[in-house]
């Protein structure tokens, strides 16, 4: 089973995150595509490199992969690829595509929303519904890599059985 790591890409600690995500992920068996690692298209002193590129180079390997793991972000990048695997999903699951699964390890999640405070001073975190509601109804949302990647090695097991 092959996993497509969608996420926020481009500060050190996003990079670091997604390289450390990858190698646990392979770790524990899965093949993984992180476009961290694509100097192809992610060598961003290549002045050549056009979003076109970017782009084209992506869907092919979303389209090599089985589930797009979403972690949640405000990248528009990573939603785009998370409706595009639910859309593959959807329509060709014959073709071994499986779905979307959400990642989130924000806090802020923790965070139970307070009635008597609006806007910027309700702690609460906020996302956009229908992405939470497109990942509910594909593979979940978890909080934490374990569940994460129990839940991975279930879709697995059955995955394999077919």
């Amino acid at each position: 089973m092959k996993i497509y790591l969608g996420g926020a890409m481009f500060t050190k600690a996003d990079i670091l995150n997604n390289l450390h995500l990858t190698q646990k992920l392979r770790d524990c068996g899965f093949d993984v595509y992180c476009p961290n690692e694509n100097m192809s298209i992610n060598d961003k002193s290549h002045i050549g490199i056009t979003p076109e590129m970017i782009y084209e180079e992506d869907i092919k390997e979303l389209e090599t992969c089985n589930i797009f793991l979403c972690q949640l972000s405000d990248d528009p990048g990573t939603m785009w690829e998370a409706g595009y695997m639910d859309c593959l999903s959807k329509k060709i699951p014959d073709k071994g595509y499986i779905g979307c699964i959400g990642l989130t390890t924000d806090i802020r999640w923790n965070t139970l929303p307070n009635g008597e405070l609006s806007g910027v001073n309700n702690q609460a975190f906020y996302f956009n519904g229908f992405v939470i509601g497109g990942l509910n109804l594909s593979l979940g949302v978890y909080y934490d890599e374990y569940s994460l990647f129990a839940k991975l090695k279930q879709i697995q097991n059955v995955w394999e059985i077919k």
